[in-house]
């Protein structure tokens, strides 16, 4: 081939791509939006008699949009889409369609009065992909973007990283409630928020963040949601919160404790079942509520840099003022002692393979799965107060622990030492709380 017809085949080349990219531009998935956005709103506008207002809104040609947000180093094009949360085309953000994309934002008086658009955007609530300009690219649900949009509730959990003051504000009463659920079932006995609770378990400070991959897929096939398996798409950290809390977390991180897989045996996860009956009688935390949790969880996100100029504080309230057994009732609350013990000391959190009642010495290994921490009003009432004070404020070493099956892993959940965090008229008003809740010894009278 001569160099001419070269040249001719790449000038043709060159043009045929050229006119292949005017071609995918012309039919991207967000300009029928708009086009059918102006075409609904034009004819509003007739009805109300504003002809001119209306031809001008027929004539508006499709572009992207987006928002500029320097204080958070984000940029925006969710109104590419939802153009009826553009204030340049939508002044008064207010509409009355009601299909997605083209409605308007539902509290916009409240959110965009206090929050404008056009400063805070959109992501920095919702989450998703600023940049995207696809439904699935923008909404977050492609592979290696890990911010998904936040769905329903889910999104007040972005109004927490702002708002200290989120439990007494108006539309964050799920994440509140997520809040008090948390520590009214002990979990900060284990896991510790932001430096504070226990120490038996993780941190959850970044929760939000955790990265997904380091969260192995055939653990994401363990996690149901309302009784299904998760597709793909729905490995989102929501549901791997959720999972933990609306399944049996040993299903969902079931490790290795026979060391099949490693040289020494690995308990499953030591995280109590909350899909169990409580010594009511009833699930100890329902779906709804296992929900309210994730929505408070989902706040935990120190890679988002909140500007100080958008944080509201909030002062944190006073301790009543209680002393003996209804003081120490607080003091059990407020230290997670419900996260190993129960509910009120009345049931004990299973412990994978701590020696206890009910297990098989022919069964080895599924005897192991019996284990049981200590249910409280069963076992306080044989220690005297001074005993109780010296219990507590010492603790009591995993390895300390007995195993049913010696060979086995080390119990996950063990009592660590409280001496350091527990104050010593804390202690005390403890153990008077827990001596209250015993149950009558029988003394042979």
């Amino acid at each position: 081939m001569s160099y001419r017809k070269l040249f001719y085949a790449l000038n043709i080349a060159m043009m045929g791509s050229f006119i292949w990219s005017l071609w995918v531009d012309f039919f991207t998935e967000w300009r029928p939006y708009q086009n059918k956005y102006f075409a609904m709103a034009a004819d509003v506008l007739e009805k109300e008699g504003k002809t001119a207002e209306a031809k001008k809104m027929r004539h508006q040609w499709p572009e992207i949009k987006q928002i500029l947000n320097r204080d958070l180093d984000r940029i925006d094009r969710c109104t590419t889409c939802h153009v009826g949360m553009d204030e340049y085309v939508n002044p008064t953000l207010k509409n009355n369609f009601t299909q997605n994309p083209y409605k308007a934002h539902p509290n916009v008086v409240e959110i965009n009065g206090k929050h404008p658009f056009q400063k805070y955007g959109c992501t920095v609530c919702h989450q998703g992909q600023g940049m995207g300009t696809t439904v699935a690219g923008a909404h977050g649900r492609v592979r290696n973007w890990e911010q998904p949009l936040l769905d329903g509730k889910m999104i007040q959990g972005a109004c927490v990283r702002c708002h200290a003051n989120f439990e007494h504000l108006k539309g964050t009463e799920v994440a509140a409630k997520g809040k008090q659920l948390f520590y009214a079932h002990g979990c900060q006995g284990c896991h510790a928020v932001r430096g504070v609770g226990g120490i038996i378990s993780v941190d959850l400070q970044d929760i939000a963040d955790k990265p997904l991959e380091r969260i192995a897929g055939y653990n994401f096939k363990r996690v149901k949601y309302k009784g299904k398996e998760l597709s793909e798409d729905d490995w989102t950290r929501v549901h791997w919160i959720l999972g933990h809390i609306e399944n049996d977390p040993m299903e969902v991180t079931p490790n290795d404790p026979e060391a099949k897989l490693n040289a020494e045996p690995i308990a499953p996860s030591g995280m109590p079942n909350f899909t169990e009956n409580d010594a009511t009688g009833k699930r100890e935390i329902s779906e709804e509520d296992a929900e309210a949790i994730t929505t408070w969880l989902m706040s935990m996100s120190p890679e988002t840099k909140i500007p100080h100029s958008y944080y509201v504080d909030a002062p944190v309230p006073p301790e009543p003022k209680l002393s003996g057994a209804a003081h120490g009732k607080l003091v059990f609350e407020k230290y997670g002692c419900a996260g190993c013990h129960g509910l009120h000391g009345s049931k004990g959190r299973r412990n994978f393979n701590a020696k206890g009642a009910g297990q098989d010495e022919k069964e080895p290994v599924k005897g192991m799965e019996k284990g049981r921490e200590p249910t409280l009003v069963d076992v306080v009432g044989t220690y005297t107060h001074e005993e109780l004070v010296k219990k507590i404020a010492t603790g009591v070493k995993s390895v300390d622990i007995v195993k049913f099956n010696t060979g086995g892993p080390t119990p996950p959940l063990y009592m660590p030492s409280w001496k350091e965090k527990i104050k010593p008229d804390e202690l005390n008003d403890l153990a008077a709380y827990l001596l209250s809740i015993a149950k009558k010894q029988d003394v042979g009278f």
